[in-house]
C-alpha cells in the first residue's frame, strides 16, 4: 500500500500524510501508477510517495474502502 507524504513548509519534519478532510483517514493505494498521478496532481510545497506500514492505517483505509463499495452497490 502506498501513500504520499505532503509538507507544509520548508522544514523536513513538517509533514503529514495526505488525509480525507472529512474523517482523517489517509488516501491508501494499492498500484504505484495511481498513487503517482495523484501526486502529480497535488498543489503543494512538497510531496512523495511513501509505503504505509502500519496496519492501522492500512486497516481504517480499507474498512473505508469497503463501506464507500458497500454504499455504491446499494446506490444503483
Amino acid at each position: 500500500m502506498y501513500g504520499i507524504k505532503v509538507w507544509s513548509s520548508d522544514n523536513k519534519n513538517d509533514w503529514y500524510l495526505l488525509r480525507d478532510m472529512d474523517d482523517g483517514i489517509v488516501h491508501v493505494w494499492d498500484k504505484k501508477e495511481d498513487v503517482q498521478h495523484v501526486q502529480q496532481n497535488l498543489k503543494c510545497k512538497k510531496s512523495a510517495i511513501t509505503k504505509i506500514m502500519s496496519s492501522v492505517i492500512i486497516d481504517s483505509a480499507l474498512h473505508k474502502r469497503k463501506q464507500i463499495d458497500h454504499l455504491e452497490y446499494f446506490l444503483k
